[in-house]
């Protein structure tokens, strides 16, 4: 009778592990905001690399790093949009 009512948390970020088979995954770096973007890269599972030269390294799909200069505006505090370049 006293049972607390469950609370129902939104699965947002499992909508970018879930990808299929059409999106195309490419390279990405960036030298701006290395330690947030590195933080949300550690939270969401995406494996990445860094080195001075070319700064932090990964690999995901388009999609997935429009949600991620989003995020990193409205959730992490950045003041301006990262910049992500594609490494071609």
């Amino acid at each position: 009778m006293n049972e607390r009512p469950k609370i129902r948390k939104n699965r947002e970020f499992s909508k970018f592990t879930n990808m299929s088979e059409t999106d195309e995954i490419k390279e990405w770096q960036t030298q701006s905001v290395k330690h947030k973007v590195a933080a949300v890269l550690i939270l969401d599972g995406v494996p990445f690399s860094y080195n001075e030269e070319n700064g932090i390294m990964f690999t995901a799909p388009e999609f997935y790093v429009e949600k991620l200069k989003h995020r990193l505006i409205c959730a992490y505090g950045c003041s301006v949009k990262p910049i992500i370049n594609e490494i071609k």
